[in-house]
């Protein structure tokens, strides 16, 4: 990102105040820009290298740590190792530019009017409920604040373990509320959706705003782990503010045993 463009973005109040550290996307030393209120950290300490926020930093850094075995130590590393496939599934953005572009790693977008597995002005179309993957064929799915945003997000965490590989991840945050139980946004009658309460819409680049059909809880590796994964849950660490500007954050790793 362009410090220029940066600062035309940027709110004024918050224009000086800043952090440092290491990017895990980028993999620089960089200025992490504060540009929102401190409640909303975990989608802005904003990158002045790559552009990324602190929720990606964290999603990059438990990448990077679950595939060390392998030999990965940053995101562009996976270019390194054809033997791994990728699934990530938006199309742009900076760990998409991070891990670049390779035959086994695979990025895509959902539009409504688009069948799963077809293209639309070039990119593919997928959709988490409904995947056009054969079954076994990524060694790591990468999803961020998408799966609050199915309607049937249970069908959603199988179909993902249905296209991973036996030792792959499905390494995704989504915004998380500490302290209650997964709940839900809307209740399904006759093939209709009937919202519980006032509808949360959350910005979507591609689709405009979408609504929200979970919060999810403090059960969610719960519901993981009787869905088959191991799933853990990582969150940022005081050290992990300090040295990546990952602040406020929450990943989760599921892996197909």
């Amino acid at each position: 990102m362009r410090l220029s463009t940066f600062f035309k973005f940027a709110r004024p109040a918050y224009l000086f105040s800043y952090k440092t550290g290491f990017c895990t996307v980028c993999g620089h030393h960089s200025l992490f820009v504060l540009n929102d209120t401190l409640a909303t950290i975990r989608n802005h300490a904003i990158c002045v290298r790559c552009g990324s926020v602190s929720r990606h930093r964290h999603v990059a850094k438990c990448i990077v740590d679950y595939f060390s075995c392998r030999g990965i130590r940053k995101l562009g590393g996976f270019g390194e190792h054809p033997e791994l496939r990728v699934f990530n599934s938006v199309s742009f953005g900076p760990i998409v530019k991070a891990m670049g572009c390779h035959p086994g790693i695979v990025c895509s977008e959902y539009f409504d009017d688009v069948k799963p597995g077809d293209r639309k002005n070039g990119i593919l179309c997928e959709d988490f409920e409904n995947l056009s993957f054969g079954d076994a064929s990524f060694d790591l799915v990468i999803s961020e604040d998408v799966f609050e945003h199915l309607k049937d997000f249970r069908r959603g965490f199988a179909e993902v373990y249905r296209v991973l590989k036996k030792g792959g991840a499905h390494i995704f945050c989504v915004p998380f509320h500490f302290g209650t139980k997964t709940q839900p946004l809307f209740e399904f009658r006759n093939g209709s959706a009937i919202p519980l309460g006032p509808i949360e819409y959350h910005g979507d680049f591609v689709r405009g705003r979408i609504p929200t059909y979970t919060h999810f809880g403090c059960d969610l590796v719960e519901i993981l782990f009787g869905m088959g994964y191991e799933a853990t849950l990582s969150l940022a660490s005081y050290e992990d503010e300090l040295k990546y500007g990952a602040f406020n954050c929450c990943t989760i790793t599921a892996k197909k045993p």
